[in-house]
C-alpha cells in the first residue's frame, strides 16, 4: 500500500477517534450513560453538539470502510440489502418482537410454534437479523432480546413506522423505475411508484384498506422533530386566537403545542376521517376543548376565517408542485379576511443546497425526499424551491422568516402588497 493510501486510512481513523471523544464528551454533559447492545434502550442527546460529533462520524467510519472494503465488496452488500429486508418483513410480519419475551429467552421451536410457520425458516430468519444486533443468541438454539429489538416490542409507534415502510413501500419501490419508463414526464399519485404496485395511488389504497391506514397513523406519531416548533416562533406571545392545523392528520403537534402552552387553541383539520377519529380518541381532557377536529379536504376553500395563523405540518411534501399551488391558493382567502401579517407556519423538511451538510444527514434527507417520490409522485424542497412555490400560488405569499436549522424546518410567510425576499434566497 503506498503512503499516500495510508495516510489517508489513518487520517479516517484520527477523525474517528477525535469524534468518537467527542460523543462521550457529549454523552457525559447530558447525563447519558454510553450505549450499549444490551436490552436497555436510552435515547440518545438531541444537542446539536452531539448531532454535529455523530454526522461527522458516520462520515468518516463510512468512508474507512469503503475504502477497505473497495467497490465490489461495497455494492455486492448494497445491491443484496433487499434480502435484509425481507428478513426485517417476515419478522414484523409474524410479530417475532412481541412474541419473544422482553426478559427471559425462547427457544426455536418455542417461537415457531408462537408465529406460525418452520423450525427452519425461523431459525434461518432470526439467525440473520442477529447479525444485525437485532436479538442475540445467548446459547446455541437459544434467543433473547438486545436494544435494538427490544424498542420495536416497547414502542407500538416506532413498531408502526417499520412495518407499513417493509410493507406497502418496500413493495412500491420495487416499482420505482417501471414508474419512471411508464410517465417519464409526469409524477404525483397517479404516475407513482405506489400506483403501479397497487392500482389506486396511496391514500386511496388506505381508504380501502383501514387496518394499514390505522397503522400508518399510528406511525405520524413517531415524528418527534418539534424543536423547531416550540423554539422557534414565538408561541409565549402569541395572542392572536385560534390556530388551524391544516391536515393535521391525528392532532399529534397541535396537542403537543397545546399541553406546553395553555394559551393556545387549535382546530385540526384532516380529510380523512379515520385519523380525525384516532385524535379523538385520545384522552385529552387535560386541554379543557382546546383542541377540535374538522373534517376538511385542503384543495377545497379553507372554511375558517378571521384565524390567529394557519398552519400546516408536514403536507406539501405529500404532493406535487402542482398540488401544492392548489393547496396553498385555497388558503390564500382566508388569509386576506385575517388581520394584517397573521402568519401561515409551514413545518417542513427544508433540503439543504448540495454540498453544504454532511453526506450523513444529506443522505438521510435524501432518502425521504426519495420515500415521497416512490409513494407518492411528490418531493422535498430547498429553500429556494419553497419560496418559488408561494410564489406561483400568489405573489403576495412572502417567506418573512425560517426557523430551525435541523431536518424540519419552520417557514413563517406572510401575505403582503410588496414584493420582498427572505435573506439567504438570492
Amino acid at each position: 500500500m503506498s503512503e499516500t493510501n495510508t495516510s489517508s486510512l489513518l487520517q479516517l481513523v484520527a477523525q474517528i477517534k477525535q469524534q468518537t471523544e467527542e460523543i462521550e464528551k457529549q454523552l457525559q454533559l447530558s447525563g447519558y450513560p454510553e450505549p450499549t447492545f444490551e436490552n436497555n434502550f436510552i435515547e440518545r442527546p438531541d444537542s446539536p453538539e452531539y448531532a454535529a460529533a455523530r454526522a461527522s462520524l458516520n462520515d468518516a467510519a463510512n468512508d474507512l470502510l469503503m475504502l477497505v472494503n473497495g467497490p465490489k465488496a461495497h455494492f455486492r452488500s448494497l445491491f443484496c440489502y433487499q434480502h435484509d429486508l425481507a428478513a426485517f418483513q417476515i419478522a414484523f410480519d409474524h410479530d417475532f418482537f412481541n412474541k419473544i419475551p422482553l426478559t427471559g429467552e425462547i427457544t426455536i421451536p418455542q417461537l415457531a410454534e408462537r408465529v406460525n410457520f418452520d423450525e427452519d425458516r425461523v431459525a434461518r430468519v432470526i439467525r440473520f437479523l442477529t447479525t444485525h444486533r437485532v436479538f442475540t443468541e445467548k446459547e446455541p438454539g437459544v434467543f433473547a432480546h438486545t436494544t435494538h429489538s427490544a424498542i420495536f416490542a416497547k414502542d407500538p409507534e416506532i413498531y408502526a413506522a417499520a412495518h407499513y415502510q417493509l410493507d406497502e413501500f418496500f413493495k412500491a419501490a420495487a416499482e420505482a423505475s417501471a414508474a419512471t419508463r411508464m410517465n417519464p414526464y409526469q409524477s404525483d399519485h397517479l404516475h407513482s411508484a405506489f400506483k403501479v404496485r397497487f392500482g389506486v395511488p396511496l391514500f386511496q389504497y388506505y381508504q380501502q384498506n383501514p387496518q394499514l391506514a390505522a397503522r400508518f397513523g399510528r406511525a405520524l406519531a413517531v415524528d418527534r422533530q418539534v424543536h423547531e416548533l416550540k423554539d422557534g416562533f414565538a408561541w409565549d406571545s402569541f395572542r392572536g386566537g385560534k390556530i388551524v392545523d391544516i391536515g393535521g392528520a391525528s392532532g399529534h403537534a397541535s396537542i403537543w403545542l397545546a399541553r406546553i402552552y395553555p394559551h393556545l387553541k387549535f382546530i385540526v383539520q384532516d380529510g380523512s376521517e379515520d385519523l380525525l377519529a384516532q385524535g379523538k380518541a385520545q384522552n385529552l381532557s387535560d386541554l379543557d376543548g382546546r383542541v377540535t377536529f374538522m373534517e376538511h379536504d385542503f384543495f377545497d376553500p379553507q372554511p375558517e376565517l378571521n384565524a390567529g395563523a394557519y398552519f400546516i405540518r408536514q403536507v406539501v411534501h405529500n404532493w406535487n408542485d402542482a398540488d401544492c399551488v392548489r393547496i396553498l391558493r385555497n388558503i390564500v382567502p382566508a388569509l386576506e379576511k385575517c388581520a394584517p401579517k397573521t402568519p401561515l407556519l409551514i413545518n417542513e423538511m427544508i433540503l439543504p443546497e448540495p454540498g453544504t451538510r454532511s453526506r450523513y444527514e444529506e443522505h438521510s434527507l435524501r432518502q425521504v425526499d426519495m420515500l415521497v417520490m416512490v409513494s407518492l409522485g411528490a418531493k422535498q424542497r430547498t429553500l429556494k424551491e419553497f419560496q418559488r412555490l408561494l410564489h406561483d400560488a400568489d405573489p403576495r405569499l412572502q417567506i418573512v422568516r425560517v426557523y430551525g436549522n435541523g431536518s424540519m424546518g419552520l417557514l413563517e410567510v406572510h401575505l403582503v402588497s410588496g414584493s420582498g425576499t427572505v435573506a439567504g434566497l438570492d
